[in-house]
């Protein structure tokens, strides 16, 4: 289950702001949701165990309306979510017998990459949105 981080009035903001024919500053708003959760990322590659680097590589965000996402694997690493996540061997239903979580289990709930890092840097990302939504609003004389 993935970690949300609401950010309310947001989408008021949004609407607000297309009512008053100023479109073309959501890109700034999708830029200050994509600087938060490129800190995340950042976090979240420091922890991945490095073999080839396809795994911390692939760590990536994206940002699609109001809602900015960090994801790890996609098509390229398939293998991901069991680094994440841990998991039992496919075939048998017994704990991994090779590689970094041998003998770990179905492993933690909440991840070893993603969400550990969400949860270190939650202020600094809060703090990071906060502000480019703020520039955003001071710019366009938003603020009542």
């Amino acid at each position: 289950m993935p970690t949300v981080v609401a950010i309310e009035g947001l989408r008021e903001l949004r609407t607000s702001m297309r009512k008053l024919g100023q479109a073309d500053q959501l890109k700034e708003v999708r830029g200050a949701l994509k600087a938060g959760a490129e800190i995340v990322a950042v976090d979240a590659r420091r922890r991945v165990p490095s073999k080839s680097g396809r795994a911390r590589g692939s760590i990536s965000t994206s940002v699609s309306g109001a809602s900015a996402f960090v994801v790890g694997g996609r098509k390229t690493v398939r293998y991901y979510s069991w680094l994440d996540y841990g998991g039992r061997s496919p075939r048998y239903g017994q704990p991994r017998r090779v590689g970094p979580w041998a003998h770990a289990g179905r492993g933690p709930a909440d991840g070893r990459f993603l969400r550990p890092a969400l949860e270190a840097k939650y202020d600094e990302v809060t703090a990071e949105v906060q502000r480019g939504i703020d520039e955003v609003i001071a710019g366009e004389g938003l603020s009542g």
